[in-house]
């Protein structure tokens, strides 16, 4: 009885960190806490924190004078939220070595050098159980690195309350049943990863465990029985399948999943807002400083700060998650918005005048543009593919739809306005003049921007989606088109079946599919 109650008062008085937690002692922080997915530790909360929980974290130990530690925030950070995702698994932390007030835990934990990273097994109770991690200027390298990290570990000790890492094993006596071995009784959908070697499944699981209450995720070799079963002949393929159904409902090749990116649109939007605009000679003046202002303000107004998730079956029930680095981006259109709005009366701003603005504003919201990040869903297979011109399409289709979404109730709404926003931008600064000149002709010619094609709100979504796949169609076989990632026309029939009868697509099922896509699967990554 006494044994119990002192075990309950030491739990109580633990000193245990969270995501918001802002850590004692003098000198500043690289990071910024409850910002980013992110832990802050100090003398106080360390040991309580990843010796006394049931948890795995990973931890990196720096200086806040190191220059080298600085150059590494950047990576360390885009690898924090390449991971935030496996938070149920591992939780990636910091601690500031070159405050005095944590010197102890620092030389308790044998730090030698900075920025240091050591990996901390879930059952660590010592320091000396820690395995050192290189600090790589690389956040999918580190990624790779713990993603290895769980892997073995789990290989050993097999947590139940783990997402299930062992690729299935099939034979002629296995059931249905077996293959969710793992899988929560709430999930009702099961995915399957196939893959050559052993690596990228553990990503996967580990990428949807904290959707493992309504979606499930296993693992299998290429070899497999069910390989042959399923008539999978490219790795890796991912299949879906119900609980309730033993057949396969969707089967597709990893390279062909649709997602969003913040870091993309994030990129995206420095690049059309700073590297674009301040090539202009001179002054922003007239109808591009008038394009610039509503480009701004359809950003300020509309650009996404929620990822959503919709469970599966029951689409009522959302959960949605504030994208730290888009709030205060949508801070910095905000400030951008106004000053643009302040000059209307000069109408002309001088172009290194916008430049300083724009550099002091992003300065005062911790530069939340991934600059130095690379490309996520928008990477192509060499640095000469996607990348930039798809950020734009991605955040153009973004827009109409969040705009839509935000002004559901506005019987009064201008439709059309998002999407002449968009023409005034790409009008006055988009650098690729061949790509203005058909994108120009396109609104204007081939497909007018006008208020007869654009009548009601979701006209913006459907007209920018018959527009983007215009241009697929005139691009399908350029010299510019990656051939891994062909220019299909949207939305393909992996992504919905029902878009699709008789060579034709039907625009309310497209509707349907471009709003849920593009608010339910905006990723930090």
């Amino acid at each position: 009885m006494l044994a119990a109650l002192f075990a309950l008062v030491n739990a109580a008085s633990a000193a245990l960190s969270s995501f918001n937690y802002v850590p004692l002692g003098n000198n500043p922080t690289l990071y910024t806490p409850g910002f980013e997915p992110i832990m802050h530790l100090d003398q106080h909360t360390f040991d309580d924190t990843i010796f006394k929980q049931d948890h795995a974290f990973l931890v990196e130990f720096y200086a806040d004078w190191c220059g080298h530690c600085r150059a590494f925030v950047p990576f360390f950070r885009q690898f924090a939220n390449l991971v935030r995702e496996w938070n149920s698994v591992v939780t990636v932390a910091v601690i500031n070595c070159a405050d005095t007030f944590n010197a102890q835990t620092c030389r308790d934990n044998g730090i030698t050098y900075y920025p240091m990273i050591k990996y901390f097994p879930r059952t660590a109770r010592t320091p000396n159980q820690a395995r050192m991690i290189e600090a790589q200027h690389s956040a999918e390298s580190m990624r790779e690195a713990l993603m290895r990290m769980v892997a073995n570990e789990y290989s050993v000790a097999r947590y139940p309350d783990w997402p299930n890492l062992s690729h299935i094993y099939v034979d002629s006596t296995t059931t249905y049943g077996q293959l969710w071995e793992g899988v929560p009784e709430s999930a009702d959908y099961l995915a399957i990863i196939f893959e050559e070697y052993d690596g990228i499944g553990v990503q996967f699981i580990l990428d949807l465990s904290s959707r493992s209450h309504m979606l499930g995720a296993r693992r299998a070799l290429s070899n497999s029985l069910l390989v042959g079963m399923l008539r999978i002949t490219e790795f890796p393929t991912v299949a879906l399948f119900r609980r309730d159904h033993q057949q396969a409902l969707y089967m597709m090749r990893c390279r062909e999943m649709f997602y969003i990116s913040e870091t993309d649109m994030l990129k995206a939007m420095r690049m059309a807002l700073y590297d674009e605009v301040i090539r202009t000679p001179g002054y922003i003046q007239d109808e591009n400083l008038t394009g610039l202002t509503d480009f701004v303000t359809l950003l300020s107004n509309h650009f996404p700060v929620l990822s959503f998730s919709n469970e599966i079956r029951r689409s009522k029930r959302t959960t949605s998650t504030i994208l730290k680095n888009s709030e205060r981006a949508r801070l910095v259109f905000i400030h951008m918005r106004e000053y643009l709005e302040s000059r209307k009366s000069r109408n002309a701003v001088p172009v290194d005048e916008y430049k300083r603005q724009f550099e002091n504003v992003e300065r005062v919201y911790a530069h939340p543009f991934p600059v130095n990040a690379s490309w996520q869903h928008c990477k192509g297979t060499l640095p000469t593919f996607r990348g930039y011109t798809c950020g734009l399409w991605t955040t153009f289709h973004a827009l109409t739809v969040h705009t839509y979404i935000d002004t559901i109730k506005d019987s009064n709404v201008n439709a059309l306005k998002p999407l002449k926003s968009i023409q005034g931008w790409v009008r006055g600064f988009f650098g690729c003049q061949h790509c203005k000149n058909h994108f120009m002709n396109m609104t204007t010619n081939i497909l007018p921007m006008t208020e007869r094609r654009v009548r009601h709100p979701q006209d913006m979504m459907t007209y920018l989606w018959r527009a983007h796949n215009i241009v697929n169609n005139r691009l399908h076989g350029d010299p510019s088109e990656d051939p891994q990632f062909t220019k299909v026309q949207f939305p393909p029939p992996f992504l919905c079946p029902t878009c699709h009868s008789g060579g034709q697509f039907s625009r309310r099922q497209v509707g349907i599919a471009h709003t849920t896509s593009l608010i339910t699967s905006t990723s930090s990554i």
